[in-house]
């Protein structure tokens, strides 16, 4: 570039090199801490630790300085009620940091270790042990109890809920839609609250078979 410069007479003009701030601008004492952090022993493995558990420290420096005084003096936001975009001087916002997060991770890759999924046979075993209570059961209390919880089960599975997700079925929307599609082969859950976009006003409908091809008997249940 600078021999193609000369050819045409231009002046030679590049932007310094420095000298960098002494103080961190860019993320680098940060950057820093995670590569000491990745070299200490893991869950996984007795010579280092895994992108996910280092990138902790990543996020634990941009709450801390966004919390912070300069953090909120830095802070721009602009745009409309719906949706807002956001300008600060967060130094792991930088340009060299987020090259610094991709390179540290495929260098490092990910040892995922997914939990197991729970085979039907276990929910067989479950919901059978709940109709032997069911049974037993001397009184309304006990019954509801059990109740509840073959309820929980085949919502949380057959609708593959996260575990806090199954407490947002509503009562009083679960048996209007049971009677209403009493003949059909299939039931509705409907979910109440900030699930999916919706906002306390409207269900989240949720329709699962009323008996799955494993013999999972959800209207039953949910009766």
């Amino acid at each position: 570039m600078v021999a193609l410069w000369r050819v045409v007479h231009l002046p030679i003009e590049l932007p310094p090199r420095g000298p960098f701030p002494i103080s961190d601008s860019f993320g680098l004492w940060t950057a820093i801490a995670m590569l000491v952090k990745s070299l200490e022993p893991g869950r996984y493995s007795k010579t280092h630790q895994q992108f996910k558990t280092i990138h902790k420290l990543w996020a634990a420096f941009s709450n801390m300085y966004m919390s912070s005084s300069l953090g909120e003096a830095s802070l721009k936001t602009f745009g409309g009620e719906t949706s807002r975009m956001s300008l600060t001087n967060l130094p792991t916002n930088s340009l060299w940091f987020e090259r610094f997060a991709s390179g540290c991770l495929r260098r490092m890759g990910q040892d995922v270790r997914q939990d197991w999924a729970i085979p039907v046979e276990v929910i067989h075993a479950v919901l059978s042990a709940l109709e032997k209570e069911w049974e037993v059961a001397s009184d309304w209390i006990q019954r509801h109890l059990v109740a509840s919880v073959g309820a929980y089960v085949v919502i949380a599975f057959c609708g593959s809920f996260r575990g806090n997700e199954v407490f947002l079925a509503d009562l009083f929307g679960l048996g209007k839609y049971l009677g209403e599609l009493e003949s059909v082969d299939h039931v509705i859950v409907p979910l109440l609250g900030r699930y999916k976009g919706e906002m306390h006003k409207r269900y989240h409908l949720t329709p699962l078979a009323a008996t799955t091809n494993s013999g999972i008997q959800v209207r039953a249940w949910l009766r």
